[in-house]
């Protein structure tokens, strides 16, 4: 492609930065309400408690544990030769390191399953213990064959002991790719309720014994009042909203300046469109191929969103991913926003813009956040939801991002897609749907335009699934088990500090904000929940502090449009 690179860098780097910094946030986030504590207008920044936890001992002794073995289990790993070697002296014959393992739950690793204390920003060490779902959760054994040898899984022993008395457990089945074993602990015969479970594991291989790996944990009933899907969640994407109009400026050196004003009765331009006529990705003047595109845009959005909450192909929940039913307007069976009062399921909007102090802040979504995902969420009302123009804004107002987007911005002299005939060979399909090779005058506008239905697509997605992450109670406050890290300074496992409801743990990870994101790492990473978060939004691990940073419900607490 002519020049996707930086551009494709612009997108891949704003689809975290739907919280970027703001130097009085409100501890809920900038980009979230604390439904039990504010209006969508309330200035109070009164800080929310939080929690530590206590002292647990996770070095016990092994008296009585009973071993749990993998015997007969296929062995991974071979003394066998690999074949014949002609020449001796280039043969390898460094001997095998022994393997290096981590015993943990719900495959959450060591830094973060409590086997290793957190530390302060004065030194100070805290340990913190995990509370499981007792009735569905993973006993994993986890290698790291970047700094240990393979294992021979036969030789795999796991002991467990529950408030000091012996357990006996499942053997671990080792996993296809030999790489970890685990065992899944389900309603049909689950741990023992609020006991303290204290595990460790051993395992040999070619290289000689894996130093065992140890955890301490404790086993709970994952009560009504704190399980964030007691039920499979319904959430409907509003793609029809039209509460906006939007005016562009034209700056000297030919960036674009975005301003959205709220016109409750709208202006006959869908707020998701709209943003896109001035990046000429879209055309005012070509409705059926501004469609197209559209579903293409839609298309890419859905695909991302599913993917990162482990759905299905039709947005229904797997086996392996969040107990949540995803809807898109106008598909098959999505409820209707208009039935949101009556109806039993959530919705956010997909489109238009913050209000002024969310424009001025970069700001590219906003939403409720309910503690445990215990209520319905209205994220569709002005001030909430998606904002695909901020987006925009953020690339328009770069001038690299003005520069390789001129071939196609009117303000530019530009021709947008669908205003070239030609475009017609590629508007609504993906690269494998093309019918031949394309004619030399269309490659350059179809790279375009695939880079920004992927791109635009992946951050849409990305931000789409941040918001209602927030909705369905992310991130909690404090150190487990009465939080997830959220608003907790120090742990080495965090690359920085977020002061509210959100995590910057390694990598690309959905609940970071967007000032954390390390863009030299954003190409070539698929955005995710982190494996905190995604155990508590699979039900696997308990949040026990949520209550206290629950208020009162009042009637008048719920964000309203103006």
């Amino acid at each position: 492609m002519s020049k996707p690179s930086p551009l494709a860098l612009l997108f891949a780097a704003s689809w975290l930065a739907a919280c970027v910094s703001n130097p009085t946030p409100h501890p809920a986030g900038q980009d979230v309400y604390e439904r039990d504590t504010l209006t969508p207008d309330d200035k109070d920044d009164d800080t929310l408690p939080t929690s530590v936890g206590g002292d647990v001992e996770t070095s016990p002794p092994w008296e009585d544990g009973q071993a749990t073995s993998n015997d007969g289990a296929d062995a991974d790993a071979s003394d066998g030769d690999d074949g014949d070697v002609d020449d001796a002296e280039d043969a390898d014959t460094t001997p095998p390191a022994p393997p290096v393992i981590t015993l943990t739950v719900n495959r959450i690793p060591a830094e973060m399953n409590g086997a290793i204390p957190w530390t302060d920003t004065s030194g100070g060490e805290h340990a913190f213990t995990l509370r499981v779902n007792r009735a569905y959760a993973t006993l994993d054994v986890l290698t790291d064959a970047r700094a240990g040898g393979p294992v021979d899984w036969s030789t795999l022993a796991v002991r467990c002991q529950a408030d000091g008395e012996a357990l006996s457990l499942g053997a671990l089945t080792p996993a296809d790719d030999g790489l970890s074993a685990s065992l899944a602990i389900t309603a049909e015969d689950p741990l023992p309720d609020g006991a303290t479970l204290t595990c460790e594991a051993e395992v040999s291989g070619p290289g000689g014994a894996a130093a065992p790996s140890a955890l301490t944990f404790v086993a709970g009933t994952l009560a009504a009042d704190k399980d964030p899907f007691a039920s499979e969640d319904v959430w409907l994407v509003v793609l029809s909203r039209d509460i906006f109009s939007l005016q562009s400026e034209t700056r000297s050196d030919g960036t674009v300046g975005l301003t959205s004003t709220y016109l409750p009765e709208g202006n006959g331009v869908i707020d998701f469109v709209e943003p896109f006529y001035v990046m000429g990705l879209m055309s005012p003047d070509h409705p059926e191929a501004t469609e197209a595109v559209r579903q293409h845009l839609i298309r890419t959005i859905r695909r991302r969103a599913y993917e990162i909450f482990g759905l299905d192909a039709e947005g229904r929940p797997t086996a392996d991913g969040v107990r949540l039913r995803l809807y898109f307007e106008g598909d098959p069976g999505a409820p209707d926003p208009a039935d949101f009062a009556t109806g039993d399921f959530s919705m956010i909007a997909l489109g238009g813009d913050g209000k002024l102090a969310d424009q001025l802040g970069g700001i590219f979504g906003r939403a409720l956040i309910d503690w445990n995902n215990q209520e319905r969420e209205d994220d569709a009302v002005y001030g909430l939801g998606v904002f695909p123009t901020g987006l925009v804004r953020a690339v328009l107002g770069l001038p690299i991002g003005a520069y390789l987007l001129a071939d196609l911005m009117p303000s530019a002299g530009g021709v947008p897609i669908g205003a070239d005939p030609g475009d017609a060979v590629f508007i609504g399909r993906d690269d494998d749907e093309l019918e031949g090779p394309l004619p030399a005058e269309a490659i350059h506008r179809q790279e375009l335009y695939v880079l920004g239905v992927d791109m635009g697509g992946l951050a849409l997605a990305s931000i789409l699934c941040h918001e209602i992450g927030h909705s369905l109670g992310l991130v909690p406050f404090g150190p487990p088990s009465e939080g997830l890290f959220a608003g907790v300074d120090g742990p080495e496992f965090l690359e920085s500090f977020a002061p509210d409801a959100h995590i910057d743990t390694a990598g690309l990870n959905i609940m970071q904000t967007g000032g954390s994101v390390d863009w030299t790492t954003a190409l070539g990473s698929e955005p995710r929940f982190n494996p905190l978060n995604w155990a508590y939004l699979r039900r696997q691990i308990i949040v026990d502090g949520v209550s206290v940073q629950r208020a009162t419900r009042l009637p008048g607490d719920r964000p309203t449009a103006p």
